[in-house]
């Protein structure tokens, strides 16, 4: 998903005969270069509806038995530029299906390899239980598709969000993805 560094064009011909050929590969080199680089930087979005292979939706997941959360509202847009993601999301549910663990979302695209949890974003929670602490956000969890949810406040150290029953939350990530994921 990155621009290329380099560019390999067709080799020049001195040969007259030759030279319409090599206009034809020439142009052809160029067009391909061009739908290459914009592809990339115009990016690509994904959302909660669409064709196939553009569909984003969000899923609430526990990290110790994933359940099957049962959803009132369940939104999603995703757009990737290069290897730079944006997803934006508001879910609303009313029971877990037997969710346990903590509580994340699963991501649209796996997040690079990094040290420590630079990806934070930001979540608006509603109707929903804190594990602890008075603010919630979201975390990328590196080498993963996990956007997990931590808690977060005024003289409280940082924690997991555990599954809760029900709740909405709005929310956006930015992060750094991978060029090539592993599932």
């Amino acid at each position: 998903m990155t621009l290329p560094t380099n560019i390999i064009l067709p080799s020049p011909t001195t040969n007259p005969e030759d030279q319409i050929k090599y206009i034809q590969e020439l142009v052809a080199s160029l067009q391909r270069m061009y739908e290459d680089m914009t592809d990339k930087i115009n990016g690509n979005f994904r959302s909660d509806y669409g064709q196939e292979g553009d569909i984003w939706t969000p899923i609430l997941k526990g990290t110790t038995a994933d359940g099957s959360f049962t959803y009132s509202n369940q939104t999603g847009w995703a757009l990737r530029q290069g290897i730079m993601v944006d997803a934006w999301f508001d879910i609303s549910w009313s029971a877990t299906g037997g969710a346990t663990g903590n509580l994340y979302i699963e991501l649209p695209y796996q997040v690079a390899i990094s040290n420590g949890m630079p990806f934070v974003g930001v979540v608006q929670p509603s109707d929903f239980a804190f594990t602890g602490g008075t603010g919630i956000v979201i975390n990328g969890i590196q080498n993963t598709f996990r956007g997990e949810l931590w808690n977060v406040g005024s003289g409280f150290t940082t924690a997991r969000q555990a599954v809760v029953s029900s709740g909405r939350l709005i929310g956006h990530i930015r992060y750094i993805g991978v060029e090539f994921e592993t599932t």
